[in-house]
């Protein structure tokens, strides 16, 4: 049975996928999990070496698994953005990896998100302006270790380095390469005003080529999988979530929330947003996902377990949050614990309560925080809803394993949810994105099988008249935030 390999590479985790190529239906995977660095305040990095090893581990397990199956068609990737890695002429570390949850650039962001300087930069390349952004961090690299900045042969990202090692080329995909703050979206190539501003040589950025490039896999390579094993350079982890979950019609948006969170839909065309609060970034040559990140997804209610539900399940603390009314009874969170991208766009705002009173509970509280991490991703789907009318939410990430979450998510936005049979839509994406690029399919119309829908979940009309004037509060409050931001 023919089979091809979705490899998505995540903040906290790479996970393998066997799909097969005509049903859809997955054969077998594997998970690897690493953990972050944080060696100073704000700094947030990784070992890109281990993550590395995790990746070859998960393609190593799935193909011996399906060893009854043959050797894969192809393996293609799905990866996590806005990372910076440094390397020597001879393709050592120079640094870790920084991640997109690194700050340290933070006031780097801030003086050239004010500046016409930036506002050019972010309407050429469609990041925007945040210390996220890896335009940011090799600025900051540049002020705070030139040497290292100097000494730099490559400056490259996860996916990249992985291909790297795997291969020995340095390229990165288009759509990995637009979520850079360097990389021209309408141009498709490197930023030349960009470049100049950063005193940066084009060569010491990796190639950039389609997600349908294939590079195929030499002898004796440290996965140790069969040699001309094509390697397809897939997208992002973002772009491929909505190919993955099958929100990639005019009418559609995909949610997603893992370690941080996101809502994104799809475009024909490049978008720029006047007041810089949204992306655009690539899926392919044709096709762009417009949207809004979020620091603060499941990392937050994360935070909330450990910290007062230590000995208790999730499932546990859901079902008490689902006996509380919406609106927690006047109790609002804002889930700014980690800074916020969409929509505030700002790495110092800080999280809170408003509204406690004497008469709320432990419910109130995880409830409040479900509530908040939704409403503050309503503020970044009201900017999207403006530009295009949407019917429909594909929602994805861990967080769509739990049915209450899933409705307050409907109920917040007033749409009805789909969720697909699978959660791993980076992977699903990244295993359709590698069969158009073999050839064998040539339109992503023909791999509905692989997008199929497990459940449906529909809006409340009271319930979201409630949570939209919420909204309105809501946003109000995270004003207030950002006023108290130092």
């Amino acid at each position: 049975m023919p089979y091809i390999i979705g490899c998505d590479i995540g903040t906290t985790n790479v996970k393998s996928a066997a799909f097969d190529t005509i049903s859809g239906t997955i054969l077998a995977s594997h998970s690897e999990s690493y953990e972050m660095q944080h060696p100073r305040p704000d700094w947030s990095e990784q070992d890109p070496e281990e993550i590395f090893q995790a990746a070859c581990k998960t393609l190593k397990k799935v193909t011996e698994k399906c060893r009854h199956h043959g050797d894969p068609v192809g393996i293609s990737f799905s990866a996590a953005m806005h990372a910076v890695l440094a390397l020597d002429k001879d393709g050592r570390q120079l640094t870790n990896l920084i991640i997109w949850a690194d700050n340290r650039s933070a006031d780097v962001a801030i003086k050239l998100r004010g500046s016409q300087v930036g506002r050019k930069i972010y309407n050429h390349n469609g990041t925007p302006i945040h210390a996220m952004a890896p335009v940011c961090k090799l600025l900051w690299m540049k002020k705070n270790e030139p040497e290292i900045y100097r000494k730099t042969s490559k400056f490259i990202g996860v996916k990249e380095y992985i291909v790297y090692r795997l291969t020995g080329e340095f390229l990165v995909d288009y759509s990995i390469a637009s979520a850079t703050g360097m990389f021209n979206i309408r141009e498709l190539q490197w930023d030349a005003y960009t470049l100049k501003k950063l005193g940066l040589k084009v060569e010491k950025l990796p190639t950039a080529v389609s997600p349908y490039h294939i590079v195929k896999l030499p002898k004796g390579n440290p996965a140790k999988l069969r040699e001309g094993t094509p390697l397809i350079m897939g997208a992002s982890d973002g772009c491929l979530a909505n190919l993955g979950s099958g929100a990639i019609r005019t009418g559609s948006m995909a949610v997603t929330i893992g370690t941080s969170a996101a809502v994104r839909i799809c475009s024909g065309k490049p978008f720029s947003d006047p007041l810089m609060q949204t992306f655009c970034y690539v899926l392919d040559e044709k096709t762009y996902i417009v949207g809004g990140p979020s620091n603060n997804g499941a990392v937050i209610f994360e935070w909330l377990m450990n910290t007062f539900f230590p000995t208790d399940e999730y499932e546990a603390v859901f079902k008490e949050a689902e006996g509380i009314k919406p609106g927690s009874e006047g109790l609002l969170f804002y889930p700014y614990l980690l800074g916020e991208r969409a929509p505030l766009w700002s790495s110092s705002v800080r999280g809170g309560f408003s509204g406690l009173d004497i008469t709320h509970t432990r419910a109130h509280f995880a409830r409040a925080v479900m509530e908040g991490i939704l409403l503050n991703l309503y503020g970044i789907g009201k900017i999207l809803m403006e530009m295009q009318e949407i019917d429909t939410i594909y929602a994805n990430g861990g967080f769509a394993r739990s049915a209450t979450w899933v409705q307050m998510l409907s109920d917040v936005f007033g749409k009805t949810v789909k969720l697909n049979e699978t959660v791993e839509t980076g992977a699903v994406g990244a295993a359709m994105m590698g069969l158009k690029a073999l050839g064998v399919v040539s339109d992503f119309s023909e791999l509905t099988a692989f997008t199929q829908v497990g459940k449906e979940f529909a809006a409340h009309k009271n319930t979201h008249e409630q949570y939209d004037a919420l909204g309105g509060k809501f946003s109000k409050g995270a004003k207030l935030m950002m006023a108290h931001a130092v």
